[in-house]
């Protein structure tokens, strides 16, 4: 019945879209965690906080985060603070988002946010603009392998957000690359007799090669699908041909009349560089600091305020409108994304072809790779051939770790998953055993190696255990719901199982020939 649920779904998706829609544009109930994970290889430690929509979740479960079955799980929304800021000064950002089912990682970098301590920070860790990036794809893999959430989540599918600084890290994520020497030109240009951002580095001129070089290296990292830049910092310094080869969706929101960046030396440069940049340009009183959270102190930073606006605007009607502008930016550019939500098996009603292309561009390089090495393991079975012994069981021994890896892939170290691949592999053993031609293995005692006749089978055994692991690969990758009932991991284990049995039998044929030649004659 339950495949019967399955199938109806897939026929109902209209309705299920519909349903899907209004519900995220439901405020769900949004939870906020601070966590720490150390010291990440980069040698810097990194503290994290983290919006997302709370589900409910058996007791069971209290040591992770419940997320809800509502929420949006085939990507991240990464958020990168702005120069000596912090992740909860933009708390309206992991909030908002966090409500319409997205799950928000707000980024404290270290040296500059004050979550690690006053004493942490330092002014001049600004300028090591590679430093946050790296901290970030560091991040990534860390949170890929920790299982925060009690469901599973899309840590290779990003969308790269970050306001002033944090977007200029954002576009570095991407693939936009920075020289100082551009940047030390504008500055002493009378372009930048408004720019505040010119304050910061005071010493640039004497940069040693060294930091030149790192400071124009390319941090890209291939998990980015997306960016939304808030007034991104460093247009000065940015090289264009860099911009110009990002091909992900891109939105970039700006203050025409800024009083920290002018619009026209960074967020614009971004915009018109980035080919089909969506831009937002907000034409009111709107200054740079009102993409932080509502604040009252009267902390000032080169005698602009962080919490007082200009007359005539209203940053939380700004925030609200910005947040539904995000979030509809992300929905419009859903194929961005190589899976889908988890309550929604497919967010479009692609067509067959189509389908299959997108799953096809979104498969690791290396799958095609292991494939072509896998035909041709198999085409090399097709002819006959000489082999020792221990040459002839590599083979065999490979496919079954293989197909075994890949029922543990399905469910871990689960019993029933083993069991079924157990009882599967010893079934089709003993069928093949029957049926396979043992006169196909002769053992040769003067060359003392096996002579195998050439034979299709191997090939296509190989090619039917690959593509049952690339299936697999592609519903796990997409988190369709099948994968956590036990009849879709045990159906997986019987089928890998099955086809393991077929190299056991060879591996028993092969002992069985060397055993026989080696036998001494009988006596008459």
């Amino acid at each position: 019945m339950k495949k019967y649920y399955y199938l109806t779904l897939l026929l109902l998706i209209c309705s299920l879209q519909l349903a899907e829609a209004k519900s995220v544009e439901a405020q769900m109930l949004v939870k906020m965690n601070t966590l720490e994970f150390g010291e990440l290889p980069t040698g810097r430690p990194i503290t994290v906080n983290i919006w997302y929509p709370q589900g409910v979740c058996d007791k069971e479960n209290k040591m992770l985060l419940c997320l809800a079955d509502a929420a949006v799980t085939n990507k991240v929304l990464v958020f990168s603070h702005g120069a000596m800021g912090s992740a909860p000064e933009y708390s309206w950002i992991g909030e908002k988002l966090a409500a319409v089912g997205f799950v928000v990682v707000g980024i404290n970098h270290f040296g500059e946010s004050s979550i690690y301590g006053q004493d942490s920070r330092n002014p001049r860790s600004t300028v090591y603009i590679w430093q946050r990036p790296q901290d970030i794809s560091a991040l990534l893999d860390k949170l890929a392998t920790s299982n925060i959430f009690q469901q599973k989540v899309n840590w290779s599918s990003v969308v790269a957000l970050g306001h002033s600084s944090g977007g200029q890290t954002a576009a570095m994520l991407a693939g936009a690359t920075f020289d100082l020497k551009n940047l030390i030109d504008y500055c002493n240009s009378k372009q930048s007799n408004d720019d505040l951002s010119c304050n910061y580095g005071r010493n640039r001129d004497e940069a040693p090669e060294e930091f030149l070089k790192q400071f124009r290296a390319s941090q890209k990292d291939q998990r980015i699908k997306m960016l939304v830049l808030l007034d991104p910092a460093l247009g000065s310094a940015v090289q264009k041909e860099s911009l110009r080869k990002l091909k992900i969706p891109t939105f970039v929101v700006g203050a025409q009349n800024n009083d920290f960046l002018p619009w026209a030396q960074h967020g614009l440069r971004y915009a018109t560089e980035i080919p089909g940049a969506k831009i937002n340009l907000l034409k009111g009183q709107e200054g740079h600091f009102i993409f932080l959270n509502t604040c009252s102190h009267d902390i000032k930073v080169m005698g602009v305020p962080l919490c007082f606006d200009r007359q005539g605007t209203n940053r939380n009607a700004t925030h609200e409108v910005l947040a539904n502008s995000i979030n509809e930016f992300i929905r419009v550019n859903e194929d961005a994304f190589s899976v889908q939500t988890n309550s929604v098996i497919l967010a479009k009603s692609y067509t067959k072809s189509s389908a299959i292309i997108e799953i096809l561009m979104y498969t690791p390089g290396w799958v095609f790779w292991l494939l072509a090495g896998l035909v041709i393991l198999g085409l090399w079975q097709t002819r006959a051939r000489q082999v020792s012994l221990p040459i002839a069981f590599i083979m065999p021994t490979y496919m079954l770790i293989y197909s075994f890896t890949g029922a543990l892939d399905s469910a871990g170290l689960n019993i029933i998953a083993i069991i079924s691949w157990l009882l599967a592999a010893a079934f089709t053993t003993a069928l093949s055993l029957i049926l396979m031609n043992k006169n196909s293995v002769i053992f040769d005692l003067s060359k003392r190696k096996l002579l195998i006749k050439g034979s299709y089978w191997p090939l296509l055994i190989i090619l039917g255990m690959f593509f049952t692991r690339f299936i697999l690969g592609v519903t796990v990758g997409m988190e369709l719901k099948i994968i956590r009932h036990t009849y879709f991991y045990t159906m997986v284990a019987l089928a890998l199982g099955s086809w393991s049995g077929y190299f056991i039998a060879r591996s028993i044929i092969y002992l069985r020939t060397y055993e026989s030649a080696h036998k001494p004659p009988v006596k008459s």
